[in-house]
């Protein structure tokens, strides 16, 4: 079981360089992922974004939303526990980056992302981060 950070899921679902392969790789490994509920509306956005910019045509960007909204993801909502962790972390991690985090920190399970900061910031807290790397 992983926790999988939006940021990571959209370019294993859209980048066909190193990158890509690298996220594709990771997130093959273990099937069983667990992410915060926001996490799918964060990958629609950066899907959205893509679209915009002319990264991916109509087609590609309704495929892969078609994916996102599809996905078994085991999506944890703002549970107590998690919005207490959430808040104790405020100094340290921003409030979207902090739910991943927390998930991992309660499950005590690998956190898999792409982004520095909140590898950083997981691995102060002893989390065990996975970046992939191509």
């Amino acid at each position: 079981m992983i926790v999988i950070d939006a940021g990571v899921w959209v370019r294993g679902l859209v980048d066909n360089g190193a990158t890509g392969d690298a996220a594709r790789r990771v997130l093959a490994d273990d099937l069983e992922w667990v992410m915060p509920v926001h996490a799918p509306i964060e990958a629609l956005r950066t899907v959205r974004r893509y679209e915009t910019a002319g990264v991916l045509t109509t087609t590609q960007a309704r495929s892969v939303a078609a994916e996102v909204i599809d996905a078994e993801v085991a999506y944890v909502g703002p549970e107590r526990w998690l919005l207490a962790s959430v808040w104790r972390h405020r100094f340290d991690i921003g409030a979207y980056d902090a739910p991943y985090v927390s998930i991992a920190q309660h499950r005590d399970i690998p956190l898999v992302t792409l982004d520095r900061r909140l590898a950083s910031a997981a691995s102060d807290v002893g989390i065990q981060v996975i970046v992939p790397t191509g």
